[in-house]
């Protein structure tokens, strides 16, 4: 026998729900629904005066709806959110959770291509299930691993009758075309620490403010993940005041006492503060300036790092710079000690180091003789897990055998790189990126380096003690797009992307060329030449060079792929 529910105090008790929700409105929480997150969300003409954003909008909550009714409405209100700052989205709340939930901390991406499903759960609740893309955080930075997502929301009436949501989910959930429709992509720019170089920070920032919420980003430090490399000249409790456009010149206006600012601090600052904003299209030129003061004009110029100079390879057995018939040469074989050298790496410094068979052999600048600075085995087939060797900005030098990453100095001292995220997994191919700051890795757990299911591709911080040692890396960033279809290879495609190599598949004829932004949701992909494995990239501008094991190495011109050389191997830039 059963009887009507009672209506509910105002604050009851979660065991009291749970009994309303088995007692009322049985028949219309029964039912299971397929969430269609675009239905009843409208587009409408209007758009912010900052530029041309869409402005979406939903329907409030209609009397007398069940609770499923209510989940679904607000997920299309949570989907036009970032159009009316979630107050519509808002009123499916009871009024305790509308004033205390934070809808953008973090803000949770839902697949496009699999719909949320929204039923009653067993404890009679209304449950929320399907697969997210990531989560983005508040300060804008991106989780893009995707994920199986499940929730059971508490739902109670109101002193009115309507059911309301009194436990929303920790931020809201919108489908992850919404994040690339509402916000863009915007590299903030830091400095490493000896503030010579440039370090990105990828955030995704809303459209409708994206010049003010660039600086505040700025203003607030580096993510998380970059903290311990990447730091500002601009002090700290430094506050924006607002941002002006005109004519494609924007001023910036600080609240600061800059008095005290040396002229190297101004001149930094400026520099980030200008390389910021010019990422945003449209911005020519940028003025700073702090209280009453226009701030240095006299800008440093931020690389992030210096011009890589020629593709060094290997041909007839000496290591070689350039790939034209007058290319120089840099090492005879007879330097080396042997006509077999492989993967050569040309140091700051102007050391070589070149792979022979299972060692590393390093030719110092001006020396007349290689010294073996690192040996893994004594067979060939030790020399098949040797990764080629990467000599980054410190001169320190990175390579991998049997998965393990190894850290040598030029006299083959090793450095002890703590990196707990890579315990029990396999090093398949890694580069260091061009200010020295980051590493990319593609790793597979050690138990079965064989399998690629569980591949991952992350990039991490390079952490380092004053003189410049690698003492650890950093949190892991997953990068996303780059593993599957048998990708394989892996080099900084420019300072905020990466590139890998898919191999033709039975229904195409070419291999392909996977990129992936640093914070981005998946990667893009193009054709490359036939028979490509390998890839040679200067970390700095999207130039690069493929090779085949043909000998040939191929180069893109005006959408076209033209083999190059057919004497050059193992090409690859220098760090510089």
């Amino acid at each position: 026998m059963s009887r009507d529910p009672v209506p509910p105090a105002p604050a009851p008790s979660r065991r009291a729900v749970m009994a309303l929700l088995a007692l009322g409105g049985t028949g219309s929480l029964a039912a299971c629904s397929s969430l269609p997150m675009d239905g009843d969300v409208f587009q409408s003409d209007a758009v912010d005066e900052g530029g041309d954003v869409l402005v979406q909008t939903a329907p409030g909550p209609v009397d007398g709806a069940d609770p499923v009714a209510i989940v679904e409405g607000f997920l299309r209100a949570c989907t036009a959110g970032l159009s009316d700052g979630f107050a519509t989205a808002r009123e499916f709340l009871v009024d305790s959770a509308a004033d205390s939930w934070q809808p953008l901390a973090p803000l949770l991406l839902a697949s496009d291509a699999q719909q949320l499903t929204v039923q009653r759960a067993d404890d009679g609740g209304v449950s929320i299930s399907g697969r997210l893309e990531g989560r983005l955080d508040s300060t804008g930075v991106l989780s893009a691993e995707g994920v199986d997502y499940s929730t059971t929301l508490t739902l109670v009436t109101t002193s009115a009758g309507q059911w309301r949501i009194a436990s929303p989910p920790p931020g809201a959930l919108v489908q992850g075309s919404v994040l690339r429709t509402a916000f863009t992509q915007q590299s903030i720019w830091f400095l490493n620490a000896a503030r010579d170089r440039a370090i990105p920070d990828p955030r995704w920032l809303p459209r409708k403010r994206l010049e003010e919420a660039s600086i505040e980003a700025l203003l607030a430090g580096p993510a998380a993940w970059l903290e311990d490399v990447a730091t500002s000249a601009i002090p700290s409790g430094t506050r924006l005041q607002d941002v002006k456009i005109v004519d494609r010149a924007a001023t910036v206006r600080l609240h600061a006492d800059a008095s005290s600012w040396d002229s190297e601090t101004q001149a930094l600052a400026v520099a980030q503060i200008t390389d910021t904003m010019k990422g945003i299209g449209g911005i020519d030129t940028v003025v700073v300036t702090a209280g009453e003061q226009r701030l240095s004009a006299q800008v440093t110029q931020l690389d992030a790092a210096a011009e890589p100079g020629a593709v060094v390879g290997m041909s007839g057995g000496a290591v070689v710079r350039g790939t034209s018939t007058t290319r120089a040469v840099l090492m005879q074989p007879s330097t080396l000690g042997t006509p077999a050298a492989r993967y050569p790496s040309l140091g700051v410094d102007g050391g070589v180091c070149v792979v022979s068979g299972p060692s590393i052999l390093r030719v110092a600048p001006g020396g007349t003789q290689a010294a073996s600075i690192l040996s893994v085995g004594d067979s060939p087939a030790d020399a098949a897990v040797l990764l080629p060797p990467r000599q980054d900005r410190h001169r320190w030098i990175w390579t991998a055998s049997q998965g393990g990453l190894i850290v040598v100095d030029a006299r083959g001292v090793r450095a002890e790189v703590a990196a707990p995220w890579l315990e029990g997994r396999s090093v398949i191919s890694m580069d260091i990126s061009a200010e020295s700051a980051r590493i990319a890795v593609r790793h597979r757990d050690a138990a079965h380096p064989s399998d690629s299911s569980g591949e991952r591709v992350d990039v991490a911080e390079i952490i380092r003690d004053g003189d410049g040692r690698p003492t650890a890396l950093g949190d892991p960033y997953s990068v996303t797009g780059l593993t599957g279809q048998g990708a394989h290879e892996l080099a900084w495609y420019s300072v905020t992307e990466l590139i890998a190599l898919e191999p033709a598949q039975e229904d195409q004829g070419t291999p392909s060329l996977a990129v992936a932004a640093l914070g981005g949701l998946d990667a893009t992909r193009s054709p490359g030449p036939p028979g490509v494995t390998g890839i040679a990239a200067n970390r700095l501008d999207q130039t690069m060079l493929l090779s085949d094991p043909n000998g040939q190495l191929w180069s893109r011109g005006s959408g076209t792929w033209r083999v190059i050389s057919t004497t050059v191997t193992d090409a690859g830039y220098p760090i510089m």
